[in-house]
């Protein structure tokens, strides 16, 4: 099965990262979804069952996610929605993925503070003369912490394993 499908939910454990045989980069991390309503008779809000959800975000994605997301942060993730289903010792399981084409804290419940990736196609985009788009985007030649200033790409030696501890709190 194969939907694509937008959840609304908090990170449940710290990204973890991997890389493919054939070398491409695969962050993933489990999300908890409950859906919560105001109960007007009682005067309180209800929690409803916990979806519990694996996120996979692959390459680019992937690295951002790493660097910027944190156990317990509240999120919004846009994928491919993947039901497996397989028999175990202990009967029949159900895993339940979504590859991620799009990641964000949700702001609804607090506030981040974006830093665009710089690759190198992006930088040559950049020197078009005339883009505003490009201008706006370009600063005043700085380039992102953990960023190779000569080629744009994301060091993955700026990545370890409690990646974006040093941001601001979303």
């Amino acid at each position: 099965m194969t939907e694509q499908i937008t959840v609304r939910g908090y990170v449940a454990t710290d990204p973890e990262s991997r890389s493919l045989p054939d070398g491409t980069v695969v962050v993933t991390f489990r999300l908890a979804s409950t859906p919560r309503w105001f109960d007007a008779q009682s005067s309180t809000w209800r929690d409803g069952h916990t979806n519990w959800l694996t996120v996979q975000a692959f390459r680019g994605l992937g690295l951002n996610a790493l660097a910027s997301l944190k156990k317990g942060q509240p999120v919004v993730v846009v994928g491919r929605l993947k039901v497996r289903f397989w028999d175990g010792e202990n009967g029949r399981h159900t895993a339940v993925d979504v590859d991620a084409v799009s990641i964000g804290h949700d702001l609804a419940l607090g506030t981040a503070c974006f830093q665009r990736t710089v690759t190198a196609a992006a930088a040559g985009e950049r020197e078009r003369p005339g883009d505003p788009a490009a201008a706006a985007d370009g600063a005043e030649g700085t380039t992102p912490e953990g960023v190779d200033p000569a080629t744009g790409e994301l060091l993955r030696e700026a990545q370890p394993a409690g990646a974006g501890e040093d941001r601001a709190p979303a």
